[in-house]
C-alpha cells in the first residue's frame, strides 16, 4: 500500500502561482515573494522582525516593473486598487491584490503578526511615544542628542522599538499614513488579527497599563509645587489631578469586568474636562506670576498625557466596527508619530520653548503698545519724544567717537562703547525719550497681540486701524531722531569750533566716520541687518528679564525688604513700583547697549567680519565726520554714499527687527501661514484705498475696542 506524502506549498511557491507564467521571472515580484515566506516561515521573534522590517522597506520603493495587481479578489477590491494608479504606491496595491486573492497567504501573514503581538509589550509605546518624561528639559535634550550619536541595542519585545524600525523616519510616517482612507481600510483589514483573536489581548493589557501609568504622571506633575501655587485654590483632595487616576482606575477595571463602563466613562470625562480647565486657569496665572522652563515643560507633558489618555480610553470604550477601527488608526498614527518626535531635539524645543516664548513676547508686547499712537496729539508727542532722543543720540555718538580714537585694549573700548550706549538707551527709557530702532520688534509683538484678537473679516478695519497707527508712530520717531541728529551735530561742531578753536574730530576719524557707512565698499548692508537682529534679540531680553522679575517675584521682595525699617513702607513701594514697571525696558536697553558695543569687539577677537550699523547712531557719526570736515566733504561722493548707507541701514535695521519680532510673535500665537497671507493681501487693499493714514493720522482717530485676551491656551 502506497502513501501519499503531501509537501505544502511554501508562501512564495503561492505568490508567484496566482501570477501568469509569464510574469512569475519578474525580479519584483520574486523579490516580493521572497520577502513574504521569510516572513511567514520564520520560526523565533527576531527574525520575524527582521523580515517584517525588510517587507515594509520594500514597499516604499516606487516600482513600474513589477506586474499588475491581481484581479481575482472581491469586485469591491478591485474597484478600490483600480482607483490608485499612483507608481508610488504599485508595490502596496499588489501585495493588498495577493492578501485578497489568497486566504493562505493571507492566514500565514495574519499568523506572523498575532505572534508578533503575544510575544511584545506595547506599554512603553503607549505610555511613552509622543510624551516627555518627567527628567526635565535638559537631560531629555542630552539623551535625544547620545541617541543619535550612540548605537542602541536591541529589544525585541518592546513594540515600540518595532515601529520605530518599520517607520525610521518622518518622511515614512508621513507616507504611510497619507495612504488614501480606502486603501488603509483594506490593509488593516487584511493583516490585523480579527477581532476575536487572543492576540489582542496583551495590546489591550498593555493601553490600560498605560492608561494607568500616564494618569500617575499626571497626578504627579499637576500637584507639584510649581503648578499647584498657580492652580485654583482649594483642598488638594478637590484638585482635578488628584482625582484624575482615582476615576481611571474605575474605569479601567469597569472595562475589565465590563460592568458599569457608560457611567465610568463619563465620570471620567468629566473629570478630564476639570483638568483641561485647571490647565487653562495655570497658563492664565502666567501673567501675574511669570513662567520658567520647568513650568513649560511640566504643561506641556501634561497637556499631551491627557489627550493620549483621551485617545486610549476612546479605543478602549468604543463599539466593534467602524467606531472602533476609527479610534484604533487615530491612535496608532498618534504613537507611530510621537515615536518618531521622540528622537528629535528640534520637535522638543519647538514644543517646550513655544509657551514660552509666547509669554516673553507678551510681556515685549505690553511694551510695545506704548510706542503706537493713536491720535494726532500722541502722534505729534511721539516727534518730541523722538527729537529729543534723537538730541541725546548725538551725545551718545561723541563719546563713541573719543573712545574709539583712544585706540585702547579692545576689551575695554568695546565695554566702554556698550556702557556708553546703555546709559544712553536706559537715559531714553527713563526720560520717555523715543528712539525708532528699539520700536519695531516692541511693536512687532504687540501686532501680533492684535493679529490673534482681530481675526475674521469683520475686525479687518480695526487691524488695518492698529497697522497704519504703528507704521506711522515708528516712521516719525526715525524722522524726528534723524532731523534731530543731523541738527544737534551741526550744532555741536559749530559750539566746539567756536569755544574750542579747533574741531572736535581729528581729519583721520571723520574721514572713517563717513566712509565706514559706504554700502558698496564695506559691509554695511550686512552690518545693519545684523543690526536688526541685536535689536530684536534685546525686545526678547527685555521680556525674559521682565518674566525672570515677575517669576521671582522681585517687586514684591523690594516692597518687603528689611531695608523698610530704615525707610518709609512708601518710599519701599515707590522703588517696587518703578522697578516692576521699568525692568523690562532697563534690561532691554542695557543689553541693547553692551550687544551694540561688544559686537565688534567679538568679531575682531575671532577674526570675523562682525560690526554693527545703528541708524540714529550711525547718523550722527556721519553729521559729527561731515561737520568736522566741513567744506572739505560737501558735494563729494564720500558724502552721498554715506547718506545712501543710513537709507540703507534705516530699512534694514527697522524691517529686520520687525520682521523678526513678528514672526515668533505669530508662531506663539498659533496664526498660521494660510493667515499671514490673508492678511497680507488685507493690509495691501488697505494700504492702496488710504495710503494718507499711513503717514498722517487723521482728525479724529477714535480708539478701537481694544481687543480682549482670548482664552489661555497651551
Amino acid at each position: 500500500m502506497q502513501r501519499t506524502i503531501i509537501v505544502a506549498q511554501s508562501t512564495s511557491e503561492i505568490i508567484l502561482s496566482l501570477f501568469p507564467s509569464f510574469d512569475r521571472d519578474n525580479t519584483s515580484l520574486r523579490e516580493l515573494a521572497f520577502r513574504a515566506d521569510r516572513f511567514t516561515s520564520a520560526d523565533v521573534l527576531a527574525l520575524r522582525l527582521d523580515a517584517l522590517v525588510a517587507l515594509f522597506k520594500y514597499f516604499r520603493k516606487p516600482d513600474r516593473l513589477i506586474p499588475e495587481p491581481l484581479t481575482s479578489g472581491p469586485a469591491t477590491a478591485r474597484e478600490t486598487l483600480a482607483r490608485y494608479s499612483d507608481p508610488e504606491l504599485k508595490r502596496e496595491r499588489v501585495w493588498i491584490s495577493i492578501l485578497e486573492s489568497s486566504s493562505d497567504v493571507r492566514d500565514r501573514y495574519r499568523a506572523g503578526v498575532e505572534a508578533i503581538l503575544k510575544e511584545t509589550d506595547g506599554i512603553s509605546l503607549f505610555a511613552q511615544s509622543g510624551l516627555p518624561t518627567d527628567r526635565g528639559l535638559f537631560t531629555e535634550v542630552s539623551d535625544r542628542f547620545f541617541g543619535h550619536v550612540l548605537p542602541a541595542p536591541r529589544e525585541d519585545h518592546e513594540l515600540a522599538k518595532l515601529f520605530l524600525r518599520l517607520f525610521p523616519s518622518e518622511r515614512e510616517v508621513d507616507r504611510f499614513f497619507s495612504l488614501p482612507s480606502e486603501l488603509l481600510g483594506r490593509i488593516a483589514h487584511l493583516t490585523s488579527p480579527p477581532e476575536d483573536s487572543d492576540a489582542w489581548h496583551p495590546v489591550v493589557e498593555s493601553m490600560l497599563g498605560a492608561f494607568c501609568l500616564i494618569g500617575a504622571r499626571v497626578q504627579g506633575l499637576g500637584l507639584s509645587e510649581n503648578l499647584r501655587v498657580r492652580s485654583q485654590a482649594g483642598p488638594v483632595q478637590h484638585l482635578p489631578f488628584y482625582r484624575l487616576p482615582r476615576v481611571g482606575d474605575s474605569l479601567v477595571l469597569a472595562i475589565r469586568t465590563r460592568d458599569g463602563v457608560p457611567e465610568a466613562v463619563q465620570l471620567w470625562h468629566a473629570t478630564l474636562a476639570d483638568c483641561h480647565k485647571e490647565l487653562r486657569t495655570i497658563v492664565a496665572h502666567l501673567d501675574s506670576r511669570g513662567v520658567n522652563l520647568d513650568v513649560v515643560y511640566a504643561l506641556d507633558v501634561i497637556h499631551r498625557s491627557l489627550i493620549r489618555m483621551e485617545a486610549i480610553a476612546a479605543v478602549l470604550t468604543a463599539p466593534v466596527g467602524p467606531q472602533r477601527d476609527a479610534s484604533g488608526g487615530s491612535l496608532l498614527r498618534e504613537v507611530v508619530h510621537g515615536r518618531i518626535a521622540d528622537r528629535s531635539v528640534r520637535a522638543l524645543a519647538n514644543n517646550s520653548f513655544r509657551l514660552l516664548a509666547r509669554k516673553i513676547v507678551e510681556w515685549a508686547g505690553k511694551t510695545g503698545e506704548h510706542y503706537i499712537t493713536t491720535n494726532r496729539a500722541e502722534y505729534f508727542q511721539m516727534w518730541r519724544s523722538a527729537l529729543g532722543g534723537g538730541l541725546l543720540t548725538v551725545g551718545t555718538a561723541a563719546i563713541k567717537l573719543v573712545v574709539m580714537s583712544g585706540h585702547m585694549p579692545l576689551f575695554v573700548e568695546g565695554f566702554l562703547v556698550g556702557a556708553n550706549y546703555a546709559i544712553s538707551f536706559v537715559l531714553m527709557q527713563n526720560y520717555h525719550l523715543a528712539l525708532a530702532t528699539k520700536q519695531p520688534s516692541m511693536t512687532g509683538a504687540a501686532l501680533a497681540r492684535i493679529i490673534q484678537n482681530c481675526r475674521g473679516a469683520a475686525r479687518n478695519e480695526e487691524l488695518f486701524t492698529y497697522v497704519s497707527r504703528i507704521f506711522r508712530s515708528q516712521l516719525a520717531a526715525a524722522l524726528g531722531n534723524i532731523v534731530a541728529v543731523c541738527a544737534g551735530s551741526l550744532v555741536l561742531m559749530l559750539l566746539w569750533r567756536h569755544f574750542i578753536g579747533h574741531s572736535f574730530l581729528t581729519d583721520e576719524t571723520s574721514w572713517h566716520a563717513v566712509e565706514s557707512l559706504n554700502p558698496l565698499r564695506t559691509l554695511t548692508i550686512f552690518y545693519a541687518a545684523l543690526t536688526g537682529v541685536i535689536l530684536w534679540i534685546s525686545s526678547i531680553a527685555g521680556g525674559w528679564i521682565e518674566n525672570w522679575a515677575v517669576y521671582h517675584r522681585l517687586p514684591e521682595a523690594i516692597a518687603e525688604h528689611r531695608l523698610g525699617e530704615k525707610l518709609e513702607p512708601e518710599t519701599l513701594a515707590r522703588i517696587s513700583n518703578s522697578f516692576s514697571r521699568n525692568i523690562a525696558g532697563w534690561g532691554g536697553s542695557i543689553v541693547l547697549g553692551f550687544m551694540l558695543g561688544m559686537t565688534p569687539v567679538i568679531g575682531k577677537f575671532f577674526g570675523l567680519p562682525l560690526d554693527v550699523r545703528h541708524v540714529t547712531l550711525s547718523t550722527g557719526m556721519l553729521a559729527l565726520g561731515a561737520a568736522s570736515l566741513g567744506a572739505a566733504v560737501v558735494g563729494k561722493g564720500a558724502l552721498i554714499m554715506g547718506a545712501l548707507g543710513i537709507a540703507v541701514t534705516f530699512v534694514l535695521n527697522l524691517t529686520t527687527s520687525f520682521y523678526l519680532a513678528l514672526r515668533l510673535a505669530l508662531r506663539a500665537q498659533d496664526v498660521t501661514r494660510r493667515d499671514h497671507l490673508h492678511l497680507l493681501r488685507t493690509l495691501w487693499s488697505h494700504f492702496l484705498h488710504s495710503p494718507r493714514d499711513f503717514f498722517i493720522p487723521p482728525p479724529e482717530d477714535g480708539t478701537p475696542s481694544s481687543p480682549t485676551n482670548p482664552e489661555p491656551a497651551l
